[in-house]
């Protein structure tokens, strides 16, 4: 019985290993793909992909939506957002996902957000994976002519340089693909900055020992507070102006709210556009 569990293991392995190497060799010409960006309005039916950095908090999706909503702005049968999601889920991983939805859903979306494991676009053993991973997705959501965006994730708490490599991996394939970046991680920086007093993280648990709880070392996972501003982000750019003043402020106080709405208007501002 060991041995034909490992066996089908390996089988499956083996499988996803020659099916990754097919998909990512495989050419795709989208030098003749006009993408529809909608004339620069605002995209109305979005599919987010992703892992837990989207999907904790009840999504990053239902947050985007709700600010979305509390603006008078959703429009009921037109609006649509959708997660799709692969906890700890590299790129790659998520490359026959974004391929298969396309397939199954027929109501379409207007553009799709691409975000990353958290260390797959800076670490040497990950970042050509990521790379080629990053561009055939991108690839397969061009050839549907929907926009791909890049959703550019932060550095774990109290790592500056892990923040400043990420931002720059981020930006670096904006500009090689074409495509704009949500500048997320940047957002996240200036927030542990200017507004020490807001926590954009949470724990995870490690391990159980005498009746005490230790946590990971990394603080890494979003907090409320982390989904929220990475929404804010999310709305201040797609919509061209400032979250401020929206009365959605999910399960924080108002002070708090509006000053991540404040700080995500001003990151979106001064941040430069790859593409």
């Amino acid at each position: 019985m060991k041995i034909f569990i490992l066996y089908t293991r390996s089988f499956i392995y083996i499988f996803a290993l020659l099916c990754y190497s097919q998909l990512v060799s495989a050419s795709i010409d989208t030098a003749g793909v006009q993408v529809n960006y909608l004339n620069n309005k605002p995209p109305k039916k979005l599919l987010f992909v992703g892992n837990s950095f989207s999907f904790y908090n009840n999504g990053i999706h239902n947050h985007l939506g709700s600010l979305i909503r509390a603006n008078n702005e959703w429009e009921r049968g037109v609006n649509r957002h959708k997660l799709l999601t692969y906890s700890g889920g590299h790129m790659y991983e998520q490359i026959l996902s974004i391929a298969g939805i396309f397939k199954i859903d027929k109501r379409g979306f207007d553009a799709v957000i691409l975000q990353g494991h958290s260390n797959e676009a800076i670490l040497s053993s990950k970042k050509d994976r990521f790379e080629a991973g990053l561009k055939r997705a991108v690839d397969i959501i061009k050839q549907q002519n929907l926009e791909p965006i890049l959703f550019m994730t932060w550095g774990y708490a109290n790592d500056k340089e892990m923040a400043n490599k990420v931002t720059e991996a981020y930006i670096q394939q904006g500009k090689k693909l074409g495509v704009r970046v949500a500048p997320v991680g940047i957002a996240f920086q200036k927030a542990s900055v200017s507004l020490p007093n807001i926590n954009l993280y949470v724990p995870d648990v490690l391990a159980s020992k005498n009746g005490n709880i230790t946590y990971r070392k990394d603080l890494k996972h979003p907090s409320v507070a982390g989904t929220y501003l990475a929404a804010c982000v999310f709305y201040a750019m797609l919509f061209d102006k400032s979250p401020e003043g929206n009365l959605f402020t999910s399960s924080l106080s108002e002070t708090q709210a509006n000053a991540l709405q404040k700080l995500s208007w001003q990151v979106v501002k001064e941040f430069k556009q790859p593409m």
